[in-house]
């Protein structure tokens, strides 16, 4: 009795100092399933920090090892108003495209089953067809197909698009048919060659999933992964089912000094990102996963197809992590990862899996930004598995004359290139340079970062100690010669803007039509009002043509 309260003692004084010290810097210890008491202890004072730092008010975790839930546990409440506290067993988070790990599952079932290829093109499983030609393509070669692996590997070459991909109401919704009908992207690049996520893909994935099956999307889920691995606290339907509703945690966003709690946030694109879940359900499909399929003494895959779904299946480099059939990459602290983030405007939710150490830890918060999550993570590898010290990288002879031809203005392929939304690509543009020292100097989102080369095309943060935006760059030319910045995940790449698609100039432009319009504006109104004192009544044929054509 008396270790077993110096244990708990012990376990509180760590979680005050954790609180106390945030944000942390983790002493390392052997292993998380050494002391339960000290593991949550360490967890707890994270997630306390975090939820007090950044407003949040609840959250739920599970981490799992060697098949055994090592720690299950609800932070915060579920229902301020009504003071719900968040129960792992029960309350319901929206793990956003964390779902899109399930839906990848459901292909591989149906692969090993041998209901549809997971290398031919996806219009033979399709009742209607994806164009062939590359949207403003000069070459009149067709690209190759797009298969299921394009899809799992966010390589299938689509554009991004933003619009209906949350609504407000079940009014609103489309039908996952009829949205994938609807809202078609244009296909940008060949398939295979950049990485650039699309919801659409796994949407469509998800859409092949009902054909092949016939089955709905949701019912095809939960009879082949709910039901077997006993996930009754989950579901990807929207409204929720009447047995569930009850316990889906609200979301919170602090503003202005207080909270404002949000509404239910329909997906339309259900199977990139719908399914609400809880801490104790995620724990079993983490386990069933570890085990290569088997959860108990049933299997949602065989270990053949689990083995294979885990693999890397493309990487734009050998220095970066990249995808295996569905999963993200990751490597922390030298240790692989495998996993997928998931943030929807009101939650935000990771999934890790470390394969060798058979170990997995899920995490969601009804609030925050997502940050929180890869912070979290990173505290965690920092004290069970932290890496040896590295030393901080110097620039070669040479470097400078090479981190030139890097130069220039970057824009995310995850873009829209067609519609009025690619206007949003001048905001999210990087811009690289090189400094007299040689190092490459990115700036991005506010933050300026200063990378060495290691390698040819390679290039290493030059802070190795503390959290780094950026740890590598990879810079390399597609088959089809486009120059490609490469960050370590997820799924993102940005191409080398020219000089007529810079931010600068297209900023210059929209100012300038900005100005005529506003100018033609002015000339319009203060003309119609000369005529209103003058008592003249203005003919629609004689209205500036300038002012008609802002009109329309």
């Amino acid at each position: 009795m008396f270790m077993k309260r110096n244990a708990q003692i012990t376990a509180v004084l760590l979680a005050l100092l954790v609180l106390l010290i945030c944000p942390l810097r983790a002493v390392a210890v052997s292993s998380p399933a050494g002391d339960p008491a000290e593991l949550e202890a360490f967890l707890d004072g994270v997630i306390y920090c975090q939820m007090d730092r950044n407003n949040i008010l609840g959250a739920t975790l599970a981490v799992v090892q060697n098949g055994e839930v090592l720690l299950s546990k609800g932070y915060g409440y579920a229902d301020l108003q009504q003071r719900i506290p968040v129960d792992p067993q029960r309350t319901l988070f929206r793990p956003g495209s964390t779902s899109k790990l399930l839906t990848w599952t459901a292909v591989m079932q149906l692969a090993e089953q041998e209901k549809l290829d997971l290398y031919t093109d996806i219009n033979t499983y399709l009742d209607f067809e994806i164009p062939a030609r590359l949207y403003q393509s000069n070459n009149q070669t067709l690209p190759a197909p797009i298969t299921m692996v394009n899809l799992m590997t966010h390589t299938p070459g689509f554009e991004d698009a933003g619009e209906g991909l949350f609504v407000l109401s079940e009014e609103q919704m489309l039908t996952l048919e009829e949205d994938l009908k609807k809202r078609l992207p244009q296909r940008v690049f060949p398939p295979g060659e950049v990485m650039a996520y699309s919801n659409y893909g796994t949407a469509l994935a998800g859409y092949i999933v009902e054909q092949v099956s016939g089955v709905p999307f949701p019912e095809y889920i939960e009879k082949n992964i709910f039901e077997p691995l006993e996930m009754n606290h989950s579901t990807f339907r929207q409204p929720l089912p009447e047995r569930l509703d009850s316990d889906m945690a609200q979301a919170y966003k602090f503003f202005n000094g207080q909270y404002y709690q949000g509404s239910f946030e329909y997906i339309a694109k259900m199977p990139a990102g719908s399914m609400s879940s809880t801490a104790d359900d995620m724990a079993k499909f983490m386990i069933a996963h570890l085990q290569n399929g088997r959860y108990g003494d049933t299997r949602i895959l065989q270990e053949s197809s689990a083995r294979e779904m885990h693999r890397q299946y493309f990487t734009h480099h050998p220095v970066l992590d990249g995808m295996t059939l569905g999963f993200i990459e990751q490597t922390i602290n030298g240790k692989r990862i495998i996993g997928h983030g998931g943030n929807t405007f009101s939650f935000a939710t990771g999934l890790y899996l470390l394969l060798e150490d058979n170990l997995g830890l899920f995490v969601s918060y009804n609030g925050g930004t997502g940050i929180e999550r890869e912070a979290l993570m990173q505290a965690f590898m920092d004290r069970y598995y932290p890496r040896d010290r590295v030393d901080e990288p110097v620039p070669p002879a040479g470097s400078l004359e090479r981190a030139a031809a890097y130069a220039g203005e970057y824009h995310p392929n995850r873009s829209n290139f067609s519609t009025m939304e690619k206007l949003f690509t001048m905001f999210s543009a990087v811009q690289v340079s090189a400094n007299e020292e040689g190092y490459l100097v990115v700036r991005a989102f506010g933050e300026t970062i200063q990378l060495a080369e290691v390698e040819p095309g390679v290039y290493r943060n030059r802070h190795t100690e503390g959290t780094r935006l950026v740890d590598t760059l990879v810079f390399v030319t597609s088959d089809s010669g486009m120059e490609l910045m490469c960050p370590p995940g997820p799924a993102m790449t940005l191409s080398k803007a020219p000089w007529y698609g810079s931010s600068a100039l297209l900023g210059s432009l929209l100012g300038i039509s900005l100005i005529l319009m506003l100018t033609a504006i002015a000339i319009w109104t203060v003309a119609s009002l000369s005529r209103v004192f003058r008592g003249v009544k203005i003919q629609p044929g004689k209205i500036p043509l300038a002012a008609r054509l802002v009109a329309v």
